[in-house]
C-alpha cells in the first residue's frame, strides 16, 4: 500500500521517495496510449470514465488515474503525438566506452582520472562513477 502522508511527531510530513505515488503515464505502452486517445473520442466521456473503462479492459495491469488520461489527451492535442518528447541532458555512457575505460584503468591503474578521460574523450564524472561502483576508486 502506498501512503500519501506519514505522521512525524504531530506534524504531517511529505511522503518519502519510496512512498510517493508514481506517475502512471510513464509505464503506458504506445498502443495503450493510442487506445486512451481513441476512447477520448467518444462523446460525453469524462477523463474518469475513460480511466475506468481502460482499467476494466486491462485488469492485470496497474490501474491508471484520470489525471494521467488528462495529461495524455492534452499532450496529444498540443503535439498530435502520444510519444514522449526527447529529454535533455548528457547521453548515457555507452557500454563500449565503459569497457574501454575499464581496460585503460586495468592496464595502468596509477594514471589519473583526468588523463584517462582525456585519452578516451569522455568526461571525468562517468568514469569516476563507474570506478566507484566497481570499488576501484573512492
Amino acid at each position: 500500500m502506498i501512503k500519501k502522508c506519514r505522521r512525524y511527531d504531530d506534524r504531517m510530513m511529505a511522503p518519502s521517495k519510496e512512498e510517493r505515488i508514481p506517475d502512471r503515464m510513464m509505464d503506458l505502452s504506445k498502443e495503450e496510449r493510442i487506445e486512451l486517445v481513441l476512447l477520448s473520442g467518444r462523446e460525453g466521456w469524462s477523463y474518469r470514465k475513460i480511466a475506468e473503462e481502460f482499467n476494466l479492459r486491462h485488469p492485470y495491469r496497474q490501474p491508471i488515474f484520470f489525471t494521467a488520461v488528462g495529461k495524455l489527451i492534452k499532450k496529444f492535442k498540443e503535439t498530435s503525438s502520444v510519444l514522449d518528447k526527447p529529454r535533455s541532458g548528457r547521453p548515457k555512457t555507452s557500454d563500449e566506452t565503459k569497457r574501454a575505460a575499464m581496460a585503460k584503468v586495468s592496464a595502468s591503474p596509477k594514471k589519473s582520472l583526468r588523463r584517462t578521460s582525456t585519452v578516451l574523450g569522455v568526461p571525468k564524472q562517468p568514469i569516476h562513477k563507474m570506478l566507484v561502483e566497481k570499488k576501484l576508486h573512492r
